[in-house]
This record gives structure tokens, sequence and C-alpha cells, in this order.
């Protein structure tokens, strides 16, 4: 059975109840391509324990996994492709630990299952680091210029990562144009705000990235 209210306290004092699964699915339902897309963008400013970024990955690894399945290398890379597209906050701790896990798990049997063979350490230890800086702990509402997100930018096989505060981003009424969220295919680019990132680190081979944020 569904958790949808931890407990009476949460709910009084956070507002805190969650969407049920099968109401997620209707709503990814909805947008069907994107969710299912490898590198589409998604932000759940509410991430509560992760149920919608939880339904997202499952879409995602599913493409991955029908399009490189046995390609270790492509695979891999595309699984981290997939990873690095969705972001969540939430202004409680334990949520974040939660989601961060649930995600975690999912990505680990997705590899388990394309591939034949458990995850090696080194790359688990890669997909940690996306989902540490891609779900994080604030408040979505009041405390936008402590929040600080990645943008992934896949590039062969390799992997370039810039930072923005969520202040950058909100400086824009509409996620759409935002550098993280912004779909550029049918708009002129001159007409899209794109704030400079806060800290910009190398192009290197996604095996290798751990070793920019050491």
């Amino acid at each position: 059975m569904e958790v949808q209210v931890k407990s009476s306290e949460r709910v009084k004092i956070h507002g805190e109840v969650f969407t049920a699964r099968r109401e997620v699915e209707a709503m990814l339902d909805l947008v069907k391509d994107e969710a299912e897309r490898i590198d589409s963008r998604f932000l759940e400013p509410a991430c509560g324990d992760g149920n919608f970024l939880v339904a997202i990955l499952e879409r995602k690894l599913k493409t991955v996994e029908d399009k490189y399945k046995g390609k270790q290398a492509d695979f891999e890379v595309q699984l981290l492709s997939a990873v690095s597209s969705i972001y969540g906050i939430d202004l409680l701790k334990d949520n974040v630990e939660i989601a961060i896990e649930r995600m975690r798990q999912i990505a680990l049997e997705s590899y388990k299952k394309a591939l034949k063979m458990d995850c090696p350490l080194e790359f688990v230890e890669i997909i940690d680091l996306i989902l540490s800086k891609n779900i994080v702990e604030g408040n979505s509402l009041e405390g936008i210029d402590q929040i600080l997100f990645t943008q992934w930018t896949l590039v062969g096989y390799n992997i370039k990562a810039e930072e923005y505060s969520f202040a950058q981003m909100s400086e824009q009424s509409s996620l759409r144009e935002l550098p993280l969220f912004a779909a550029l295919e049918n708009e002129k680019e001159e007409e899209i705000f794109i704030p400079k990132p806060i800290k910009t680190y190398p192009l290197v081979h996604y095996k290798k990235l751990r070793e920019v944020f050491l």
C-alpha cells in the first residue's frame, strides 16, 4: 500500500502529501515523449521522497536499455545522461536522502539488467556524485540563492559540468527559458535569457568525471 502521508505533524507543518504512483504515471503520460527521451531535463521543486523523479528515471532507463543493452560504454554514458537530466529540491533532508537512494537503486538495477553484471564501484561513485548535485535540500520558494544546480552536457563520451544558482534560473518566469530546462529547437537563441555559469568544469571522459570535483 502506498504511503501518501508520513505523519499528521509533517502535513500540518510542511503540508507534505505525496502524489500516488497512479497519478504520477497519468501525469507523465501527458508528456510521454519527453519523459522517455534520455536527455530531456526535468525539475521537481518539491520532490518529496522522489515519486516523480523515480518514475521519470524508470522511463528514461527503459529507453537506454532498449537502445544500448549489451554495449557497456554506450550504456554507461547514456545512463549517466538519463540520471543527470533529473533534478529535485525538497525542504526536508530525509526526503532528499530517500529520493537519492531510490534513484541510485533503480540505476544499479538497470545496469545489471542491461549488461548482465554488477555495476563497478567506480561507476557507482559517478552516479552518486551526479545524484548529490541534482537532488538537493532547500527551500525552492525562499532559499533560492543557496541552491546550486549542475548542468551536465554530454559530448560523445565526454561530459562538461557547469554550475548555476536556482536564483539565476528564477530570474525568468518560465523554466523553458532557463539554461537547464530550455527548449531551444524552435526558438531564437538571442531571445532566451542565458546567465553565465557560476563555475565551469573542464570537459572530461565520463569515467573521470569525479576527478574534476576532487
